[in-house]
Order: structure tokens, then C-alpha cells, then sequence
């Protein structure tokens, strides 16, 4: 593959990826917003027990899922593509059912065990919005399923509908309507709910109406068919991702309902949704990158995947900047103004959060890379690393330092598993070095790192002053990596913009 090759497939990667940013910015601005409502809309124990329901759900959605959710992305447009009408509907059968069973049992074990007054749940009333909030478990595992099976016949524009506007909608509406209605977290929970379902039904209507113009609906029950062993063999070594989550998300989340009630799960889970905004970029450059990359190895052309690697890994960090210097250099100011004063103290576990998702971002695509290269075992011993280290610090931390324990658990877990699969890919034929340009891309990052956290946590101007700073650092950044990056090569339209070639320094 000639060096024009790959800068044009690296390039039709990064452009192709750019739109589907697009796509999840709207959706991630319009949520984060919302969340940001809900912070103010709420009191701090009341937006606690919101959070701590949300984060229950959050973490079901994957345990009712039992893993089963990556192996139906993979089987059924597997199976629908070779016409296997019964394997499609079998496939889809056993993962809703799997599905609704599990929900069914977890939100009777949970109810079973709110009665016992434990401190792991909230009381009286917050036991209802909690149990409330449980059953959007199975729901969003299920609208899961039913986007899949979308994306499984191409049908981006239903998917960006039902994701980027009809979710986010129902969720704005229902808090709308609680405030006018004078702001009752229990009054939240059932909107959110009642969003949750109306979305669902809406989502489920659309594929059921996609598998029958495809012809594999109607089909009797007595056709159906289960691939039982590849289905399984596929989806189970895979649950050790999930089990990450649910450790950060679900685990230390009632570690710290049992140390510091209501107070401390607001504190620390009113800021997770900004720290998460860090990994918006890797995100959607994810989706595609996979794809080229196994392309790239089955070629047999180790040098064009170490080079993709790494340049998208460059683009990233490069790209998230602006995010990291929010939510971690001038995190004392930005915290205040989002959030309001009561959470001003969140400004520390902002940032100590922040830490543990940009490190991530700096070294992007382990994960993918690590799948390519079908290094699955050590993908898992890291899994259960990052989960031994959260837990581990959590169950240690959280009954001294609350919140801000619970950050640091999740925040080391994260730096831990992306340090430990980073050694992985270095030990990997192919990969066995790191560039010197993305080492220099990494100075530049740390310096400029730096001097975004003097600004905010030491100088302090004012707000405004510290957004205008780190606007220009993050341009500068930009100038400076843009001929590491080949930004001329992987973005040639924006060459075209009036005085941005010129500024960039292209």
C-alpha cells in the first residue's frame, strides 16, 4: 500500500467518523443539558436519590442484557444476510426473553430488598424512586436491541431519529413538566419512566415493520431457531467489559450510598456526566476505525495499521483537549457556573475524574487494536484488573474520603487498564514501538496541560477570561500537532474555509 493509499484511507476514516460526531454531539449537548437541569431543578439529596437510581439502571441495563447484546449485533446481520430467516427471529427471541426474565427478577430482589431498611438504600420515598427508576433497565436494554436491529438493515435515519431526537426529547419534556408541576423527584422518575417506555414502543414498531419488509416476519414459532453455541461462545468471554461498568457505575455508586447517603452520591455523580463528555471524540471515532484497521491486518501490512493507530490516537487527544482543559484545567470555575454553588466542592472530583478519562483518550484504540490482533485473553485479565482496582479502592476510600474516594477508585482503575493494555499492544508483533511524533504529540499535551490547570486552579481569572485562555491553548495545540496529524491529508475541504489553512499553519 503506497503512502497515498493510506493517507487516504486514515483520511475517509477521520472524515467518515467526523459526521457521526456530529451526530452524537447533539445527542450528548442535548442530554448533558438535561442533566444540568435536573442538578439545579433538584436538591442535592433529592438529585442523590435520582442518581443513585439512574446509576442502578444504568449498570442493569447491562446485567439484564447477560452479554447477549453483542452477540445479536454480530449474529443477526450475520444471519440476515445469508437469508437464515428462523436463526434471526431465534436470536432476537432469546435475547428479549433473556432479557425481560432478568428484569423481571432483579427489580424482585430489589424490592424484596429495599424492605429491609438497609442504608445501601435510600429511605421512604426515595425507595419508590428508586424502585421506579429499576425498571428502565429492561427497558433501555430492550430499545438496545431495537436500534440493532435498525443499524442491522442500514437505517441511520430512523436510528439518529429514535437516539438523537425522540430520546433526549422525552427526557427534556419530562423534566419540563415536572417543573412546572413544582419539581417532585418521585413525579421525575415516573416522566423518565413513562418516556422510556413510549420510546421503546416507538422503537419496536420500527424494527418489527424493517423484519417484515426483509421477509423474516411472520414466522411460526415452530421455525424458530437458536444458534445456542456460537451466540454463547461469542457474547460470555465478552461480559468482562460489561463487568467494568457496572463495577464503576453500579458497585462503587452503592458503596457510596452506604458511606455517605444521598449528599455524596450527588456529589460525585452531578460531575460524571461532564468528565464523560471527554470521551465523546474516541467515541465516534471508534466506530469506524475497527473496520479499517482489520482490514489493514488481514492485508498483512503491519506498518499501515501501527500508522492508523497511532494518528487516530493523535487525532483524538489532540481533538479532546478542549474538553480536558474544561473539565480538569479550569474545573474550579466551570463547576460553580454549571452547576451552582452547593456543588462547588465537586470541582476536585470533576478533575480527579477527568485524569482517568483523558488518560484513556491519550492512548486510544488499545481495545480495538488488542480485538484486531484477537488478543482476547489479555483484553479480559485487564477487565478484571480495572474491576479488582475499583472495588478494591472503593470498598477502602469511600468510608474516609466519600465522593472523592470513590473518584479516585475509578479514576485508578481506568489509569491501570489503560497503562496495562498499552504494554499489551507494545509486546504485540507489529506494534512494538511507540512513534517518536506521537511521543512529542504527548509533551505537547502534558505542557499545555499544565498550563490550562495554573490558569484555573492557581492565576483564576475570571470565568470568561479562562474560557477565551483555553480556547487559544487548544488552537495553538492544534497548530502546532496539524503537520503531525497530516491534517491537509485527512481533512482537504477544510483547506478551503477562508484564512484556515493559513492560521493552522497548513
Amino acid at each position: 500500500m503506497t503512502t497515498a493509499t493510506k493517507t487516504a484511507a486514515v483520511g475517509r476514516q477521520l472524515r467518515g467518523s467526523s459526521l457521526l460526531l456530529a451526530g452524537r454531539l447533539i445527542g450528548k449537548v442535548v442530554n448533558f443539558g438535561i442533566q444540568v437541569a435536573i442538578v439545579r431543578l433538584l436538591s442535592k439529596d433529592d438529585f442523590g436519590v435520582f442518581a443513585y437510581g439512574l446509576a442502578l439502571a444504568l449498570a442493569g441495563e447491562l446485567v439484564v442484557k447477560f452479554g447477549l447484546g453483542r452477540g445479536a449485533n454480530r449474529f443477526v446481520p450475520y444471519h440476515a444476510e445469508r437469508g437464515e430467516r428462523a436463526e434471526v427471529v431465534g436470536t432476537l427471541a432469546l435475547v428479549s426473553s433473556t432479557i425481560v426474565g432478568l428484569g423481571v427478577l432483579g427489580f424482585a430482589v430489589l424490592y424484596w430488598i429495599s424492605g429491609f431498611g438497609w442504608s445501601g438504600i435510600p429511605a421512604g420515598e426515595g425507595t419508590r424512586v428508586v424502585l421506579i427508576l429499576a425498571v428502565l433497565a429492561p427497558v433501555q436494554a430492550l430499545d438496545t436491541i431495537g436500534i440493532q436491529t435498525l443499524a442491522c438493515f442500514s437505517r441511520p435515519r430512523e436510528i439518529f431519529i429514535r437516539k438523537n431526537v425522540l430520546g433526549p426529547g422525552f427526557r427534556a419534556a419530562a423534566v419540563i413538566g415536572v417543573y412546572w408541576a413544582g419539581g417532585e423527584t418521585e413525579a421525575l422518575a415516573w416522566s423518565y419512566l413513562a418516556g422510556g417506555v413510549v420510546g421503546l414502543l416507538i422503537c419496536l414498531q420500527l424494527a418489527v415493520r424493517q423484519l417484515r419488509v426483509h421477509g423474516i416476519l411472520p414466522l411460526p414459532m415452530s421455525e424458530w431457531r437458536v444458534p445456542w453455541r456460537p451466540l454463547l461462545s461469542f457474547s460470555l468471554p465478552l461480559m468482562s467489559s460489561d463487568l467494568v461498568f457496572i463495577a464503576y457505575t453500579g458497585v462503587t455508586t452503592v458503596v457510596l450510598m452506604v458511606s455517605d447517603a444521598e449528599a455524596g452520591v450527588a456529589e460525585m455523580r452531578a460531575v460524571v456526566p461532564a468528565a464523560g463528555l471527554i470521551s465523546l471524540v474516541v467515541q465516534s471515532f471508534s466506530v469506524l476505525f475497527m473496520p479499517s484497521a482489520m482490514r489493514l491486518h488481514v492485508r498483512g501490512d503491519d506498518a499501515a495499521l501501527r500508522e492508523h493507530h497511532w494518528q487516530s490516537a493523535a487525532w483524538v487527544a489532540v481533538l479532546s483537549f478542549p474538553l480536558f482543559g474544561l473539565t480538569f484545567g479550569i474545573a474550579p470555575a466551570f463547576v460553580p457556573v454549571l452547576l451552582g454553588e452547593a456543588y462547588t466542592e465537586s470541582a476536585k472530583i470533576l478533575a480527579v475524574l477527568a485524569v482517568g478519562y483523558y488518560a484513556a483518550v491519550c492512548m486510544a484504540f488499545n481495545n480495538e487494536t488488542l480485538q484486531v490482533f484477537a488478543r482476547m485473553r489479555s483484553l479480559v485479565v485487564t477487565d478484571f484488573l480495572m474491576i479488582a482496582v475499583a472495588l478494591g479502592l472503593a470498598f477502602l476510600l469511600c468510608p474516609e474520603l466519600g465522593p472523592m474516594g470513590a473518584a479516585i477508585a475509578v479514576t485508578a482503575a481506568r489509569v491501570a487498564g489503560t497503562a496495562a493494555r498499552q504494554f499489551v499492544l507494545l509486546q504485540t508483533p507489529g506494534m512494538e514501538r511507540v512513534p517518536a511524533s506521537q511521543k512529542r504529540i504527548w509533551w505537547k499535551l502534558l505542557v499545555a496541560s499544565t498550563l490550562a490547570s495554573a490558569m484555573g486552579w492557581l492565576w483564576q481569572p475570571d470565568f470568561i477570561v479562562q474560557i477565551a485562555l483555553l480556547a487559544g491553548l487548544s488552537f495553538a495545540l492544534l497548530r502546532s500537532t496539524a503537520p503531525t496529524l497530516d491534517l491537509a491529508g485527512s481533512f482537504p475541504e477544510l483547506l478551503r474555509v477562508p484564512f484556515f489553512a493559513r492560521v493552522v499553519g497548513v
